[in-house]
Order: structure tokens, then sequence, then C-alpha cells
């Protein structure tokens, strides 16, 4: 007979609710991030057009280089999402095998 995973009682375990708390905080954050960053630049578009039109070297502004950053930053938050995700589904591959059905000895 196929042994059942309990979620109910994972789910009420320590391990697993501290789990659940890191990753909505972390699920929250990177939107958050994500967000602000991106709403800087019309802010700073419109209200700080001295340092968006200051040259840095050659023709090239802050505003165009602080444009092309969003590129960066996107593939950075991907990248650490992706990373944190694996861990995540890791950690709870751990916790079901702790909690979940256990094998019987051969005998028993």
């Amino acid at each position: 007979m196929p042994k059942t995973i309990e979620f109910e009682k994972i789910e009420q375990t320590e391990e697993f609710q501290h789990l659940k708390r890191r990753k909505y905080r972390f699920i929250f954050t990177i939107p958050v991030i994500f967000l602000l960053y991106y709403l800087t630049f019309p802010i700073l578009s419109a209200y700080a057009k001295p340092l968006m039109s200051s040259i840095v070297f050659g023709n090239i502004t802050f505003g165009y280089l602080f444009g092309i950053s969003y590129y960066l930053v996107i593939w950075t938050l991907a990248f650490v999402y992706v990373f944190k995700a694996k861990q995540y589904d890791r950690e709870v591959e751990n916790i079901i095998a702790k909690y979940g059905p256990k094998e019987k000895e051969k005998g028993a």
C-alpha cells in the first residue's frame, strides 16, 4: 500500500512555518526592490534633470546609464529569485523527507 504524506502535520511543524515566513518575506521584497528601482527613473527624470543630463563620459549621460542599468538589475533579481527558489525547494524536500512517511525495515 503506498504511503501518503500528511501535509497537514508537516505544515504545523516549526521548520515549515519558519521556511514559509522566510519565503513570503523574500517574495514580498523582490517586487518592492524592483518597483522602487523602476519608479526612480521617471522621478529622477522629472525632478532631477541636472543629474540625469550630467555627462559621465564622452556623450553618455547619467540618465542613459541609469536606463541601461535596468537590464542589469532585472537579470540580477531574476538570478537571485531562481537561486532562492531552488534553495526553498531543497528545504521543502528535506522537511518532507524528515516528517514524511518512513519506509519500514525489511522483516519488521
